[in-house]
């Protein structure tokens, strides 16, 4: 039994956009038939990255499908808290993780860092993980497209970061706080976490951040690998601001 239309999700970009209707890409369209197995007549949400669209699948010409916008657009609405995730640079599949599952818990903005430790530069461009993210945003229904900046060395990103959030650095040491006290101490609704790569975070790296002000803070007695640790954090950091928000 086929689910209802609201389940059935496919990003697009802005200048797909036409007046009252979607142009679908031939890779939209392939996905569309292939994938959600939709036919003519058929609707849909569209998401273009900030709002998402309810539409109806019509033929254009002989080879096109175009999407007719029914009603006015639906806008994202904020969550409770702001997060945004700056990663040590890992191999494409882990970092391709970290975006994906990021992207579906509500992460705002990712900065890929390269750090002393990273045993690899990035070999694909943000492209692919702009990609990466749409595709998380179309499965989970969210409808902003999280920012992808350009990798960058941790000095710079602490030179360039929003002084207004906070940042958190995941550490190992024995006398560090759990990730979750650290948090009941927050004076903002904006966070930045930082994660190491898989060498971790260097003790030089760790005096840039704790002079930059940042909070050091553990998310339990094992070591996790770089890309879970990530995933982790947002995750209890999300499901904390949900529990404290909504009392």
């Amino acid at each position: 039994m086929r689910s209802k239309y609201k389940e059935h999700r496919i990003c697009v970009g802005n200048k797909q956009l036409v007046n009252q209707t979607i142009l679908f890409s031939p890779d939209n369209i392939h996905y569309l038939r292939n994938v959600l197995h939709l036919n003519l007549g058929e609707r849909l949400t569209v998401l273009d990255g900030f709002n998402s669209y309810e539409v109806v699948l019509e033929l254009g010409t002989s080879r096109e499908w175009v999407g007719t916008i029914l009603g006015l657009p639906k806008q994202a609405e904020p969550y409770p808290i702001n997060i945004s995730l700056a990663f040590g640079c890992l191999r494409p599949g882990p970092t391709e993780e970290i975006i994906r599952h990021g992207t579906e818990l509500g992460v705002e903005e990712f900065f890929p860092l390269i750090l002393a430790l990273s045993n690899r530069r990035p070999e694909v461009t943000r492209s692919r993980w702009i990609r990466v993210a749409e595709s998380a945003c179309a499965q989970s229904g969210r409808l902003k497209r999280p920012e992808i900046h350009a990798p960058s060395l941790l000095s710079t990103f602490l030179e360039t970061y929003s002084s207004s959030s906070k940042l958190i650095h995941l550490a190992m040491e024995a006398k560090t706080h759990p990730l979750l006290k650290v948090l009941d101490h927050l004076s903002t609704n904006s966070v930045i976490f930082v994660s190491g790569s898989e060498g971790g975070i260097t003790e030089q790296e760790e005096t840039l951040l704790l002079h930059s002000c940042s909070v050091p803070a553990s998310l339990g007695f094992t070591t996790l690998r770089a890309e879970t640790a990530a995933i982790v954090a947002v995750g209890i950091a999300m499901n904390w601001a949900l529990c404290r928000f909504s009392q």
